[in-house]
């Protein structure tokens, strides 16, 4: 508690002491809300990163992108793999869209699985918590990740650009280009990566004494000498290559009024990730011993391919009592194979995914109450064919035997029915916000019986969200207020039918069938001002779970069943940005911590992100702009303590660290559309090691990585 103090005291020391000047505050629109209003004037909490933010960390998954945003951290698995955690939750609780549909690949199901976002054409990005995440299911105790393509946006600037960049800690290579011709666009991308670079051993002390402990016990020695711990320093950390690419290509037609916009993508990523068995194969999961680890023995191979289509029809003008109308259709096809290599045998498994989404939206004013009402589909079959196990060194399918996954095929149906409503009277804003949803979930037992759910009816179920706001406007740009949701959210196919070994993460999942829907009731409060060139924002949430799902390690070890239990994540939001003068220039600062901490009724939630301190500064030389970003990351102490029989391990705490990054951006004026940048990461190569990745035992984040960038615009 005092290092919370002291950091809510330095925040307003800051304030206090900062020199502003009288400008006009930036007035910044949120494309996800209904009715596009400003960032100020929402009552839902925002968080947006601009296209200048992005490039910055194009490279990444979409957690690392995400990361240094107050509430937001990235769950890692290797640095291929970063999944958007919020307020300290994420997988199915978080909902990652494009364009405000879904994505349609199977990240959710699992902590080893990519989101398959692409950066390169992405011109904003948007996190959504509170009241007006109802609009895209039951996440108002959570919230969106809505990223938007610059190719379905009809406004784009005409004309083309090229991107070529390159990372030396993963001697990293990108290439990119785009192009808007009319009412037409083209990009492709490419990026191909090396083994990753990490600073010390990619295993912990704490976690090779638990390996050496467990050693001792199967060998009934108590004095069983154990293999050393692998070397400390920098070396490469093994199974942690990718490369990717991928095209989209993009049309609008029609005018002002009525207009039609389609958009087709594909996008293939092959990616490795370190494997259970690597400590036994390689003295270290992250590539222990500072070989060069070419045989990328001990790794998981996972390869994807999605194509997407995504129709928008618009129409402003009036339709009966409404004003406009909306309607989007996408429909993605996903295929994910994952191969790894066991003590014996190669094990082949494969994962398809067919995903139908259709949205339509009617906006209209009725009264001083502006109103948004909804309709909404979502079909997603999942077809997991058995897959194939290889034993010993086979040439292929001679010594293929097929085997039952962790996961059967299913399908998933969802109708859903939202409306959305909000005005402004006397300085009070009022948000109000409906959902409901009727589910329905299939899957395909075992023909010959043996699955112990096959006399099972297929769950479904009928979810009510409920959400309302209100806040005031007072002197001084002051915006005073609060919300309260309560939401519903159904079991996921995994959490309902997993039944199998998940090899790639080395672990035996197993859903219940019998599983309840998960009820939350979320209240936030928050305080909001703008004042010539700073501005600040302090959130205080709390969210009381019923029945929540998550995975549990049982006496066996290596096996987990999900189960529910009532949960409790509170914490609060800080973030102040300002202008200041340092040696007679203007430079941009900002300064924001984030806490959250999460209970079930007998200990703490696992993987909760510890607090962290962001710092930033930038201003510009002429053509040339320069940044700096720090982010310093507490211990985090608070683990999940197990006593099942005590047999379980309990989680392991995670050291803080302090994150350094510079950049410069230079634009010369002799060369119109030319943009040079330079940056280094991880500057003083701290071991990171996030709190809420599975691997943050076994692997760390990259060492320092000197980055260059070259794009032209033309």
């Amino acid at each position: 508690m005092n290092r919370k103090m002291q950091v809510a005291a330095l925040l307003g020391a800051t304030m206090l002491n900062t020199s502003v000047w009288a400008q006009e505050v930036d007035e910044i629109i949120v494309l996800s809300s209904p009715f596009k209003k400003a960032a100020t004037e929402v009552i839902s909490t925002t968080e947006i990163l601009t296209a200048e933010d992005i490039r910055a960390e194009i490279d990444g998954p979409l957690g690392n992108v995400l990361d240094s945003l107050p509430g937001v951290s990235s769950a890692g698995y290797g640095p291929a793999v970063g999944q958007p955690v919020i307020r300290g939750l994420g997988g199915y609780r978080v909902d990652t869209m494009v364009n405000g549909m879904t994505v349609g690949d199977i990240s959710a199901t699992s902590g080893d699985h990519a989101n398959a976002v692409s950066l390169f054409d992405t011109e904003r990005v948007e996190v959504l918590k509170g009241p007006a995440a109802l609009r895209y299911g039951a996440f108002a105790a959570t919230g969106v990740v809505n990223s938007f393509n610059r190719h379905l946006n009809a406004n784009t600037e005409e004309g083309s650009e090229v991107l070529v960049g390159f990372g030396d800690n993963a001697d990293e290579t990108i290439g990119a280009v785009f192009t808007r011709q009319g009412r037409f666009s083209l990009s492709a991308f490419s990026q191909d990566a090396d083994n990753i670079t990490i600073p010390e051993a990619g295993e912990t002390d704490a976690y090779h004494d638990r390996v050496c402990e467990h050693e001792r016990e199967e060998a009934g020695n108590p004095n069983l000498v154990c293999e050393e711990h692998s070397e400390s320093g920098e070396q490469e950390a093994a199974n942690t290559k990718s490369e990717s690419k991928g095209f989209t290509a993009a049309g609008h037609f029609g005018d002002n009024e009525t207009s039609l916009s389609i958009m087709l993508s594909s996008h293939e990523s092959d990616y490795l990730v370190p494997h259970e068995h690597a400590h036994e194969e390689e003295a270290g999961a992250g590539g222990a011993g500072g070989d060069d680890h070419d045989d990328e023995e001990g790794g998981a191979d996972i390869s994807l391919e999605q194509q997407t289509i995504h129709a928008r029809l618009m129409h402003n003008g009036a339709i009966g009592p409404f004003n406009g109308f909306r309607s989007d259709l996408t429909s993605t096809s996903f295929e994910q194979t994952e191969a790894v290599e066991e003590e014996d045998g190669l094990e082949m498994s494969m994962l398809d995914q067919d995903s139908l989404h259709l949205r339509g939206e009617f906006t209209g004013a009725f009264g001083d109450w502006q109103t948004l009402v909804g309709l909404e589909y979502r079909d997603i079959e999942l077809t997991a064919p058995d897959h194939d196990h290889e034993e010993g060194e086979g040439d292929g399918d001679d010594n293929a035997e097929e085997e039952h996954g962790y996961l059967p095929s299913t399908e998933r149906s969802q109708y859903g029915l939202f409306a959305f409503a909000e005005r402004e009277r006397n300085g009070w804003l009022t948000e109000m916000a409906a959902r409901y949803d009727s589910v329905e979930l299939e899957a395909e037992h075992d023909e010959d019986g043996d699955d112990d759910h096959a006399d099972e009816s297929d769950p479904s179920f009928d979810l009510v969200n409920l959400s309302v706001g209100l806040a005031r406007k007072l002197d001084g740009n002051l915006l005073v207020g609060g919300s309260v949701s309560s939401t519903e959210r159904a079991p996921s196919q995994v959490e309902l039918f997993a039944d199998g070994e998940h090899h790639a993460v080395g672990r035996t999942e197993r859903g219940n069938p019998e599983l309840d829907k998960e009820t939350s009731l979320s209240t936030e409060l928050y305080i909001r001002k703008a004042w010539d060139k700073s501005q600040l924002r302090v959130a205080v949430f709390q969210n009381d779970y019923s029945d929540f799902i998550f995975l549990e390690e049982t006496i066996t070890e290596g096996e987990f069943n999900y189960v529910q239990e009532d949960a409790e994540l509170t914490g609060y939001e800080v973030e102040y940005k300002t202008g200041i003068m340092l040696s007679r220039r203007m430079w941009d600062a900002s300064l924001s911590y984030s806490s959250v901490t999460g209970e079930l009724d007998n200990g703490n939630l696992p993987a909760i992100p510890a607090d962290k301190i962001g710092f930033g500064l930038g201003t510009n030389f002429n053509s040339i702009a320069v940044q700096l970003n720090v982010e310093q990351v507490s211990d985090q102490d608070d683990v999940a303590l197990y006593d099942v029989n005590e047999e379980h391990d309990d989680e392991l705490a995670t050291d803080g660290y302090t994150s350094v990054d510079i950049s410069a951006n230079w634009q010369p004026a002799a060369y119109d559309g030319l943009s040079l940048t330079a940056s280094i990461r991880n500057l003083t190569d701290e071991e990171i090691r996030h709190h809420t990745s599975p691997l943050k035992d076994k692997l760390p984040e990259a060492g320092q990585d000197i980055r260059l960038t070259a794009r032209y615009k033309f």
